[in-house]
């Protein structure tokens, strides 16, 4: 019992040796804030330095918003106020930085462990002194991470669109820190920094959706080295990477990465359509510039605007943009090399696949040992894609295994490279993802409309094809409205439109490419009506053919549902052209044919005809004519832009 009474005792005294220190603590800091609040109320240079645009943006806070902070996370702030102003957080945090070592915490919670770069900030535009001593403080955790990273120079890298995450659908970005050669062999052990939504494993996908939309995840940044996102993004989800290196200054750079620091522990809130990774990575690089990336006013935001906002930036009367390096997934890095390959090498890779990867081939081993690397080294990229895309394991597990015994009778070395001039364009080419249009419309040349269009994005298969995949489609809340003078009404609505019409095989793979959309809103019901609106929902299957460089000839069937005036489902099949008569040219013919799903009633048929011509970087002009019960025709002048 005695033993026991001690152990208490103990325990008691300890809680209460802990809880008279945060008191300690609290009333020091509350003293020191009544002080600066009373005695400092009138310094002009804390005021000025509470209105500093770095100041600011250190906070989060947001556009027009003296309070509010993008930052849900309250540890972040050191006012007790619950909601604070910049100059109240700026004295409270003057407060803390003055503050005695508490023996009974880690020095690392301390305030000037925890906010490197607010201390920097306030070091050059005050003498802190003034305010209270500063003590004397060995911030462990925060040097070990601060020497683990190569921060010479920064890059924010593009990763292209994932079309099995809507997410990801528009691409998504990274932050890069390297060290000032940027050597290869050791850029995969770089820092990188993820910023992402915090969603529960096997969340059900339209739950994802939805909570993605309206804001229902939190989201935080991540470090992690560079090699985890280059395989994750390169080699198994088959993306394309574009490395945008910065010109910023050591000074500049090594504050970004004290910022980073200071917010890796906080969350905020996450908005698939604005407050995304592509808009904290553009604050985050605004840290130290004068003028934004993008627009405080952007309603949405994508990773493209991004780009574009960091090639058109100046940083010190230079350009913010020092290169691009373009980093190839490994299906690009088969491709490039097959069409490296000759017609010969390229009929002996296939024999030797077919062989189930012998290479006791005549045709082979007459081969000199330069061209045959080559086509093993080729082999090798045709085996991590196939693991990737068919899931065939074992079949990728016994090649390669063959594949490293045959090579290691060669020399070392590299025996084929990427091959550069065929690097796909970076995301800052690409066209702006917003439209507005006008034009005329007519139905059987009797009857003469005016039209108006917007969308929200992205591209459509007639867009320029710079910077994204050829033959596909990605376009979201695209509405066009027509009237005749009397009545306004909505003549399509496109929630989303979707849609790849070109999947190649891989190399060496005898299949036909496949091809697929799909399709969700509002349209009439027909082209003699502007008041015959009907909900419908649209998916597609099929096969698709490429006609020499620029013609992609396709066939699809799928199904439509409707909902409104009449409820249907129905089937049809598609034949299509879509070509590119000129760099500036494009046209796409479409012939469907339909029935009701019971196929009780009577064939429909209808064609379309789409031409654009694309006369500056932002303007085009479209011509389109279809036939379904009546002709319906319209002509418009698109404008291209972007926040």
């Amino acid at each position: 019992m005695v033993h026991f009474y001690f152990n208490q005792q103990s325990i008691i005294g300890c809680f209460v040796n802990k809880f008279f220190a945060k008191i300690m603590k609290s009333a020091f800091i509350f003293i020191l804030y009544i002080f600066s609040h009373s005695s400092l109320a009138n310094d002009q240079s804390l005021i000025e330095l509470s209105t500093n645009k770095q100041w600011l943006k250190l906070l989060h806070y947001k556009p027009d918003h003296s309070s509010e902070s993008y930052i849900t996370s309250p540890e972040f702030f050191l006012s007790s106020a619950v909601v604070s102003s910049s100059l109240e957080e700026l004295k409270a945090t003057i407060a803390a930085f003055s503050l005695p070592i508490n023996k009974n915490e880690s020095t690392d919670s301390h305030a000037r462990c925890r906010f490197p770069a607010r201390l920097k900030l306030i070091q050059q535009q005050l003498n802190l002194n003034v305010y209270g001593e500063l003590p004397t403080i060995d911030c462990a955790q925060y040097k070990i991470w601060r020497q683990q990273i190569k921060d010479d120079s920064v890059s924010l890298v593009f990763a292209s669109g994932y079309m099995s995450n809507p997410a990801s659908m528009y691409g998504h970005i990274l932050l890069k820190f390297s060290d000032v050669d940027g050597n290869k062999s050791n850029e995969l052990l770089d820092t990188s920094l993820n910023y992402g939504a915090i969603v529960p494993n096997k969340e059900n996908p339209l739950l994802y959706v939805l909570k993605g939309i309206l804001g229902g995840y939190n989201a935080s940044f991540s470090d992690q080295q560079f090699f985890k996102h280059k395989h994750n993004y390169g080699n198994v989800e088959l993306r394309d990477m574009w490395e945008y290196k910065l010109s910023l200054t050591p000074e500049d750079v090594a504050l970004i990465v004290d910022h980073l620091w200071e917010i890796l522990p906080t969350k905020f809130d996450y908005y698939f359509v604005d407050e995304n990774c592509a808009y904290h990575f553009a604050k985050l690089i605004e840290l130290v510039l004068d003028e934004p990336i993008i627009s405080d006013n952007s309603l949405w935001v994508l990773p493209n605007s991004v780009a574009t906002g960091l090639a058109q930036a100046t940083y010190k009367s230079t350009p913010l943009l020092a290169k691009v390096n373009f980093i190839p997934s490994r299906e690009t890095l088969l491709l490039n090399y097959y069409q490296q390959l000759t017609v010969e090498q390229q009929q002996v890779a296939l024999s030797i696949i077919v062989n189930d990867f012998s290479f006791a081939i005549d045709k082979y081993q007459v081969l000199n040992d330069d061209e045959k690397k080559v086509i093993v080294e080729s082999l090798f990229q045709y085996i991590n894609v196939v693991k990737q895309k068919e899931k065939d394991y074992e079949f990728a597990k016994t090649g390669k295994r063959k594949l490293i015994k045959e090579r290691l009778k060669f020399p070392v070395g590299t025996a084929i490279r990427f091959n550069e001039n065929k690097a796909h364009a970076p995301p800052h080419l690409v066209s702006k993802p917003s439209k507005f249009s006008l034009g005329i419309a007519a139905i059987d040349q009797t009857k003469f409309y005016s039209t108006a269009g917007f969308r929200m994005t992205y591209f459509d298969d007639l867009s320029s094809s710079v910077g994204r995949s050829d033959f596909s489609n990605l376009e979201m809340v695209d509405v066009e409205v027509i009237s005749d003078g009397n009545q306004t009404k909505i003549l399509r609505l496109d929630l989303i439109d979707i849609s790849s019409l070109y999947l190649p095989a891989m190399p060496w793979e005898n299949k036909v490419a496949a091809a697929w959309s799909v399709r969700a809103g509002y349209e009439q019901l027909s082209n003699a009506c502007i008041d015959c609106g009907i909900y419908f929902a649209e998916g597609n299957l099929g096969k698709s053919v490429r006609i020499g460089n620029n013609t992609l000839g396709f066939a699809m069937m799928g199904g439509k549902a409707f909902l409104g005036k009449e409820n249907d489902v129905t089937i049809h099949a598609k034949l299509g052209l879509l070509t590119s008569i000129t760099k500036n040219l494009k046209a796409k013919i479409e012939l469907q044919r339909t029935s009701n799903i019971a196929l009780s009633s009577h064939y429909a048929s209808s064609v379309k005809l789409a031409i654009s011509y694309e006369f500056s970087q932002d303007w085009d002009v479209r011509f389109t004519l279809e036939n379904k019960e009546t002709t319906f025709a319209a002509l418009a002048l698109n404008y291209y832009w972007g926040f």
